[in-house]
């Protein structure tokens, strides 16, 4: 976890000198900042440059749904460190050490609820968090690939043969959660 890991191990690890380390990020903790802000803007860059203009003026078609999820699956498998260390923030986030979370995980969900409110035309304001958490939660813990879900899946999330399976129901997730939200509001 982060109290564990010295700034002397990381450098180890990134094959990089410690003075090098410490000359771009002065401590450990801005460093772990760089990272979080890293991946989020990269999230964030990916759902936006997968979401046409013209889907704002109108709700989202199932081909946009179907390429920001998809995308979504595809970076989370591609760079399996990252559910892992989301899912580490979550249980490691204190109230002591939550500027990571004020300053950039709270916007950028700010971001991300704004853009499930506006493209689906059919999700409540005050319910788009709720459907974006309730999506963000069942993939990040698929995608940890865990040795108990990849023994009830018969594999990793990540073996093509798994990620072809997997990657539809994920995808038909949301799809089922704003049918929902349709018939609730109707």
């Amino acid at each position: 976890g982060f109290d564990g890991a010295s700034t002397r191990e990381i450098a180890a690890a990134a094959g990089v000198n410690i003075s090098s380390l410490h000359y771009h990020w002065e401590s450990k903790e801005t460093l772990y900042f760089a990272v979080f802000e890293h991946v989020y803007d990269r999230i964030l860059e990916l759902v936006r440059s997968s979401i046409p203009d013209a889907s704002i003026e109108r709700p989202a078609s199932r081909e946009v749904v179907d390429d920001v999820m998809g995308r979504l699956y595809d970076f989370f498998a591609d760079n399996p460190t990252i559910p892992r260390l989301m899912v580490r923030r979550l249980l490691e986030t204190t109230a002591g050490n939550s500027e990571i979370e004020r300053e950039i995980l709270l916007p950028a969900w700010r971001r991300f609820a704004t853009w499930t409110y506006d493209l689906s035309k059919v999700v409540s304001a005050e319910d788009a968090p709720i459907l974006m958490l309730t999506v963000h939660s069942v993939l990040l813990l698929f995608m940890l690939d865990s040795q108990q879900f990849a023994g009830l899946l018969g594999g990793s999330v990540r073996s093509p043969e798994m990620r072809a399976r997997l990657r539809p129901h994920i995808i038909d997730l949301v799809h089922v959660l704003i049918r929902a939200e349709k018939r609730k509001r109707s």
